[in-house]
């Protein structure tokens, strides 16, 4: 049975939940693509950007790629929690159903800048690109 990225998302949100700080960074909480309306600065959205498969004569693999972003009303802030994101991820060993975490690694950097969000603040992203490998033993 061949599984999808869908282990894999559930496994970097409890990573990032599993961090104290950051969890106590993020008033407006973890949210996957666009954060809904109201929600409190600062807060975190990861993406999905891509998932190919690859196959061996015993293996499935998925080398998927995150972005994970933090909003903030401050540059400080975002920088600040990003580096909490980075080190709750980079290098992280991720527990998942039906696959074998072989890698998570942050491999670049969002080129983001200052926006106005739809009641005139500034807002400031900051973030990363997460490469996560993953095997899937008997596919």
């Amino acid at each position: 049975m061949t599984t999808s990225s869908a282990p894999i998302k559930r496994a970097i949100v409890q990573k990032l939940r599993a961090s104290p700080a950051l969890v106590a960074a993020i008033a407006g909480g973890i949210h996957e693509g666009i954060a809904p309306r109201k929600v409190r600065y600062p807060f975190l959205t990861y993406q999905l950007v891509a998932a190919p498969y690859s196959y061996t004569w015993s293996a499935m693999f998925l080398m998927v790629t995150i972005d994970v972003s933090v909003f903030a009303e401050n540059p400080v802030d975002a920088n600040n929690i990003d580096a909490l994101i980075a080190a709750a991820l980079n290098e992280a060993v991720l527990a998942m159903d039906e696959q074998n975490s072989m890698l998570c690694r942050r491999v670049a950097d969002l080129p983001t800048g200052p926006d106005i969000d739809s009641e005139g603040k500034r807002i400031y992203q900051v973030g990363g690109s997460y490469s996560i490998w993953t095997e899937q033993p008997g596919s």
